[in-house]
């Protein structure tokens, strides 16, 4: 072989080799696509009276699930509700204040309660000129003053009902009874609350996984009813040992592919986990190094449907930026 092609054939297959190591770049990882689930769960809990979906259906957010029966919480929206009513008329009648007849009523009292008490005190103006004349006796003029000093108590009685009519109400007899208002509103918030937990209504759209009791069973607070999946939610957790870690950052893009497709799909990634899986007794080795396992989430972009939880999957990742 003549010597001055031996370079020319040198930089040929050089140059093939950088080609193959730049499509072959990246971190590559085994995984399995996962899905995003959410738990349909009620806060009060109660028997179920009916199950409006099947495993497999598709819902939309807002969809009933589920409605679960409670006579208690029931009974309570009822009592609060009427409650706050009572408390709200009773503001409304503070804030109005006495009606006209109330004040016409005690105006008439109070003149007859005058009447009685000049009436009271002409008599005893009478029986004292008798008892110092000697004619009448001392009980008699005793009984008199008695009589005038009741009839003045009753006219000055007579006379603060009114004042206080004409006044109105007192503010601080406003305010509380704004507050007891204000109070039995809230406890009807609380207990409307409460019953809107007997519908269980599908938080996002997606795809029931799991119907996991039946009509007519008793569900506990906070046990999930329904299990929803988000199908344009997938994402894949694969493990990058520890020398190829330092190439994985949050945020770079990778290629995803899965038996029996050609198409490539895109993510990003999400999460790198800060502690290895897998730790051996003692990593000295360059061997026992490469143990190390680091798990690294993946968030798929949408696939409209095509991808399937559970499905075996190769990522590979790639530098931010390309």
């Amino acid at each position: 072989m003549p010597a001055a092609s031996r370079p020319l054939r040198l930089g040929v297959a050089l140059l093939v080799l950088g080609s193959c190591s730049g499509r072959g770049s990246g971190v590559r990882a085994s995984g399995t696509i996962e899905m995003d689930e959410i738990d349909v769960a009620s806060m009060v809990g109660g028997r179920v009276a009916s199950l409006r979906v099947d495993e497999g259906d598709t819902v939309r957010a807002g969809d009933t699930l589920a409605v679960l029966d409670r006579g208690e919480v029931v009974a309570e929206l009822v009592s609060q509700a009427a409650q706050a009513a009572r408390a709200t008329a009773q503001l409304e009648d503070v804030r109005a204040g006495p009606r006209p007849a109330e004040i016409e009523s005690a105006r008439a009292e109070l003149k007859a309660a005058t009447a009685q008490a000049e009436f009271a005190a002409a008599d005893l103006e009478r029986i004292r000129k008798l008892y110092e004349q000697r004619v009448a006796s001392a009980s008699d003029y005793d009984r008199a003053r008695t009589t005038a000093d009741a009839a003045a108590a009753r006219r000055t009685q007579a006379a603060e009902r009114l004042r206080l009519l004409e006044e109105g109400s007192r503010k601080t007899q406003i305010a509380a009874a704004q507050h007891a208002a204000d109070a039995a509103r809230a406890q009807v918030t609380g207990a409307r609350t409460r019953f809107g937990e007997l519908s269980l209504l599908a938080p996002s759209a997606g795809v029931v996984l799991l119907r996991n009791f039946q009509p007519g069973e008793l569900v506990a607070p906070n046990v999930p009813v329904v299990t929803l999946g988000n199908p344009e939610r997938l994402w894949m957790r694969c493990y990058v040992d520890a020398p190829r870690l330092p190439g994985v950052r949050l945020g770079a893009p990778a290629e995803i592919r899965v038996d029996g497709e050609n198409r490539v799909f895109r993510g990003r990634v999400t999460e790198i986990a800060t502690r290895a899986e897998f730790t051996p007794r003692a990593a000295l080795t360059e061997d026992e190094r490469a143990n190390l396992v680091f798990g690294v989430k993946v968030a798929l972009d949408p696939t409209h449907g095509t991808l399937k939880p559970g499905l075996p999957a190769e990522a590979r990742i790639l530098e931010p930026g390309r």
